[in-house]
């Protein structure tokens, strides 16, 4: 098997707030990603999808672990190194309006990251490819003199990906880029997206709160509560038999079309109540555990190991019941 494109090995990330609180956003994460797979985060806002994908990019500083790019820790690039990483890794942001620059026209949106990090290309050909690019992503090429006022929110996401795409990335970081769109629109994004990575086999990292969405194009699924891994496993299985409760918890969050449908499945699902937990006051033990319906003592005092149980890795003490 070949090794990992992405590596991320017991990452930790603590703030210090002005008020001199220690707020602690991801503990102990570790997970890997190969080369033309696609890995699904999901998890509630304040849980540290965000901050993970900062970290990544080296937006933030960890307190603890290490990041490691085609096996080479991050901090250890020079200029030059963190230059080809930039190159390497592209993003595609939540918001679609406000990633674009209200004062430039689509073709200099396009043509900017190119004439940044592609400039052997030359102007003839940077400005083709912005044209190829618009017709990559369903939109005409003869939209390229418009400006991001002028499109609706899909198509200012169908612009942001074509922007991500100019350099020829390796790997996409998705950050809840289809959370602002119709739900009707988000289902074309999210096709557009899973074809892209297949015909252009590219490693996507996608961060949601939505585990129907996620399930479109991922491969495999990392479940991040409190900026703790729940759940890594395979999509399918995760979806058929998932053995984390904060898992269940989301999955039976994802209505059904039909009213009698879902009336009877809310009727019969045992799910988590009451609110998310403040980060700066973290519960003891298993941070899940004021709002798992299984929970006993253990749950209360001991933090679970993130451990391998029916194939996948779960931090769980009861993984097989409930």
């Amino acid at each position: 098997m070949q090794s990992p494109l992405l590596v991320v090995d017991t990452l930790s990330v603590q703030f210090r707030l002005k008020t001199g609180q220690d707020l602690q956003a991801l503990s102990d994460i570790s997970f890997n990603l190969q080369a033309g797979e696609t890995l699904g985060i999901v998890g509630e806002s304040g849980c540290g999808k965000s901050t993970l994908a900062r970290a990544i990019l080296q937006l933030v500083t960890s307190t603890q672990g290490e990041i490691r790019w085609q096996g080479k820790p991050l901090n250890a690039h020079d200029k030059a190194g963190m230059k080809i990483f930039r190159r390497a890794v592209q993003c595609i942001f939540q918001d679609p309006l406000d990633a674009l620059n209200p004062r430039m026209t689509v073709g200099d949106i396009l043509q900017e990251p190119m004439q940044a990090l592609r400039p052997e290309l030359g102007k003839a050909a940077i400005r083709q490819r912005a044209d190829e690019l618009l017709q990559a992503v369903g939109l005409e090429s003869g939209m390229r003199n418009r400006y991001p006022h002028e499109f609706s929110g899909g198509q200012c996401q169908r612009i942001g990906i074509a922007r991500a795409l100019g350099v020829e990335p390796q790997m996409i970081l998705c950050d809840e880029p289809v959370s602002a769109l119709d739900v009707s629109i988000q289902g074309q994004v999210v096709k557009l997206l899973a074809d892209l990575q297949r015909e252009r086999n590219l490693t996507l990292l996608f961060i949601s709160h939505d585990l129907s969405v996620v399930r479109e194009l991922s491969h495999r699924v990392l479940v991040l509560y409190l900026g703790r891994i729940m759940e890594i496993a395979a999509a399918e299985s995760l979806y058929t038999n998932p053995l984390h409760p904060y898992t269940r918890m989301l999955l039976a969050a994802i209505p059904l079309p039909d009213p009698k449908l879902e009336r009877e499945r809310l009727a019969k699902v045992k799910v988590g109540a009451g609110e998310l937990p403040s980060p700066l006051n973290l519960p003891s033990g298993c941070v899940f555990h004021t709002r798992c319906p299984q929970a006993q003592a253990v749950c209360r005092e001991q933090i679970p190991a993130l451990r391998e149980v029916d194939g996948r890795q779960v931090a769980c003490h009861f993984a097989l019941q409930g």
